[in-house]
Order: C-alpha cells, then structure tokens, then sequence
C-alpha cells in the first residue's frame, strides 16, 4: 500500500514536493533533536556541534550550485577553490560551538568569527588568482576582477545565513531556547512557503512579480503572511511550552510581527534567487531534490530571513 501511495505521488510534481518536503523534515528533526541532546550540560554541552557539520554542506553544495550556475553565462571559476574557501568560511563561523563557555574576553563574538571566516574565503580566492595570474593567457581585461567579485558575493550572500546560525543557535546561551529560536525561524519561513503555493495555486490571479517569478501572485504572498504567523504561533505557544518547557515573554503582537517581518524577508529571498537565476539562465539551482530543485531553491528564503529573526 505504501509503495503504491508513493508511485501516485510520484507520477506529479506536487506528489515530488511533497516526499522530498517528508524527507528534508524528518532528517532535520532528528539532527536537531540529536543536536539538542549533545548540548545538554549533561552530556557534551556544546550546542550546535551537528548543526555546524550540516551548514558546512550546505554551503559547500549551494556554493557548487552557484558556481555552476555562473558558468552558464560564461563566468569560468575554479569549483574546488570556492567549495573549499566556503567550507573554510562556515567553520570559521561555527568554530563558538567547539568549547562549552566562550571565553568573556574574546574580542571577536559571535559576528566577529563569520567575519573572519569571510576574511578568510576572500583572501584564499586572492591568493589563488596571484598564483595562477599569467598576463600571456589573460583572455580579457578585468577577467580576475570579475572572478573576485563573483567570489565575494558567494562568501557575502551565503553567510547571510550561515553567519546567523550562531547567534540563533547559542541565544543567551541556553540550549533549548536556541533550538526554539531556529526552529521558528524555519518553520514561520517554511510554513510560509507552503501556504503562498497551496494559496496562490487555488487562488492566484494577481501576478507579484512576473518578470522575476511568474508563478508568484499577490494572494500567495498574502497566504505566505498567514503561513508565516502559524508557524510562529505553533512554535512559540505548542512546541516550547510543550516540549522544551520554555514560556516566551513577548506580548501577543511581537509574534505577529516577528511572522509578518521574517515572512517579508522571506519573500525577498526568494526573489533574490530568483533574480540570480533569472541573470544566469537557471531555472532550478540544481536537481538534488525532486519537485523542489537544488539546495538554495530550498534555503534562498532564509538567507534573508535568518538576520530578521535573530534581530527580533
């Protein structure tokens, strides 16, 4: 019976969707409660630690996808430097979750190691260009300029996210409240998502904006709205009372704006890859996931939701 449901739902786009959406929650479930029990004092008490393992593939596979898609329009770049400089980025990033207690005096912070993990990617994308520089063989003035930067958009869109796991992860430095503050965040942008197609598929007459995403209406991104505060409101007033004990003392509003502000910039991203592979002649990032396409396809709305959820 179970195969048989999976062959109908296969045989449709929507059916594709909606195994790959099963497979991606259930995985990320089970690595965000494994995450949470390695953070417990009792056991590691280092939160993030699986969470960090994730983000560095992640961002090496969506930095593959952006490489790729670049070459599309005749920008050729060095695959295994910029997988590699993007690995070393997100560890540096990551690198608070490797002791249980920061030391007080550390001058960099949270922000301060994603910023010298950048630092770190725009400098080996340098040094590579300074050892492979042949003037004979330039095909073309300002060709390496433009590879540098092609390079620091990848490092500065990706840690957009990347840099803000962190933050969300280790809020106040208690365990369970920085798991609830990342799994709100996924699940208002997620929800979103899910309602702005559901919604704009039933209802969508209004396009939003034809020349970026024709598939987006104006009563999609009104149900994304709807999404977004859900989610925020099943998470704040089920999940962490419910299972992690932790009662959020915001006034009812806040979540309502938290889910209205972090959907909008929700929405944004996933313009913003919109545009990009509109610019590079991509319809989907990549085809790693059935029905839903590549890695940034699913991550684009939070890169620039994840800044908008930590400041709130």
């Amino acid at each position: 019976s179970t195969f048989w449901w999976t062959q109908q739902l296969g045989s449709n786009v929507l059916g594709r969707r909606l195994i790959s959406a099963a497979v991606i929650i259930s995985s990320m479930l089970l690595l965000l409660y494994f995450d949470y029990s390695l953070g417990r004092l009792e056991s590691l008490g280092r939160p993030g630690l699986l969470l960090c393992g994730l983000a560095v593939i992640l961002a090496a596979m969506a930095t593959s996808e952006l490489v790729i898609m670049f070459d599309n329009v005749g920008c050729r770049m060095n695959h295994h430097l910029m997988v590699g400089a993007t690995i070393v980025m997100t560890c540096t990033a990551f690198a608070p979750v490797l002791w249980r207690d920061q030391p007080p005096n550390c001058p960099l912070g949270h922000f301060g190691w994603a910023m010298a993990g950048i630092v770190l990617a725009i400098v080996l994308a340098f040094i590579h260009q300074m050892r492979t520089f042949n003037p004979s063989h330039s095909s073309a003035s300002g060709e390496i300029i433009d590879q540098l930067g092609r390079s620091a958009f990848i490092f500065i869109y990706l840690s957009m996210l990347f840099a803000f796991l962190v933050p969300h992860r280790l809020l106040q430095g208690d365990n369970a409240l920085g798991l609830v503050s990342i799994i709100t965040l996924i699940t208002s942008v997620k929800l979103a998502d899910t309602f702005a197609y559901f919604i704009g598929k039933r209802f969508g007459t209004v396009k939003l904006a034809p020349k970026l995403s024709p598939g987006k209406t104006v009563q999609g991104s009104l149900g994304a709205f709807l999404g977004g505060c859900v989610g925020t409101a099943i998470v704040i007033y089920i999940v962490a009372p419910g299972i992690f004990s932790i009662e959020v003392a915001k006034p009812w509003w806040w979540f309502l704006l938290y889910g209205i502000l972090v959907t909008s910039a929700g929405m944004v991203g996933d313009l913003a890859e919109s545009l990009i592979k509109r610019d590079t002649k991509t319809k989907d990032s990549s085809s790693w996931l059935p029905g839903l396409g590549g890695i940034l396809d699913i991550m684009d709305s939070l890169i620039f939701a994840a800044p908008v959820s930590f400041f709130l």
